[in-house]
């Protein structure tokens, strides 16, 4: 069997049915040595030699996500507060984070798990929170579906701009336009992302304590 550390090359053999396995098993909560996003680039690099397709992989990047994220939702919620207490001992997960969490999801619903999904490395533990704060199961299946369809499609054409890239520069033919259109989209997002995170981040060290606190 192809090994799963060389994406491309397990595609090339498995093809979408590999792909919807390998991204199945990380959602369910099982790490894998090779994260699921550079699957879906390397999908998208096939695509960019005719081997593959969009819409196919999107389809199985999207179902995959939805059906593996829900059964690891089920367990986070048959778990919830034990499972909560466990992290917090590991990752500090404070009673405060907890409310401020709740709080979010409860105003934001779906659009909270959307946005937390995209975030790199909160995706499975958006999962796992959602889970055992109790929120409701149509509005994570929501927030899942939209983000496994963004997700595909950002990782897809960025692999298929890199593999066009590669082409371009090889002499094998010229980048198509939404391409990088598709890519710089990316990019953006992924930027305004992480200047947000920086910010909220610079906000909290910055704030003054709190007069209570004060000796």
């Amino acid at each position: 069997m192809t090994p799963v550390r060389d994406p491309a090359a397990f595609l090339q053999r498995w093809h979408y049915l590999g792909l919807f396995a390998v991204l199945f098993i990380e959602e369910a909560g099982i790490p894998l040595p090779v994260p699921g996003d550079l699957f879906i680039a390397a999908m998208g690099f096939l695509a960019s030699t005719g081997r593959a397709s969009y819409l196919p992989a999107a389809g199985a990047v999207t179902g995959a996500t939805v059906l593996g994220s829900s059964l690891l939702y089920l367990v986070s919620r048959h778990a919830r507060r034990r499972l909560l207490s466990f992290a917090g001992r590991w990752l500090g997960y404070t009673s405060e984070k907890q409310a401020r969490l709740e709080g979010w999801l409860s105003r934001h619903g779906a659009w909270a798990v959307v946005v937390g999904r995209l975030i790199p490395g909160l995706r499975i533990v958006m999962t796992v929170v959602a889970g055992a704060l109790g929120v409701r199961r149509s509005t994570f299946a929501l927030g899942t579906l939209l983000a496994g369809l963004i997700w595909a499609t950002i990782y897809f054409f960025l692999g298929y701009a890199l593999g066009s890239g590669y082409q371009r520069l090889a002499g094998e033919g010229e980048l198509p336009p939404f391409v990088l259109a598709a890519a710089a989209a990316a990019l953006v997002a992924g930027a305004v992302v992480l200047l947000r995170l920086r910010s909220r981040a610079r906000a909290g060290v910055a704030r003054p304590p709190d007069r209570h606190d004060a000796p």
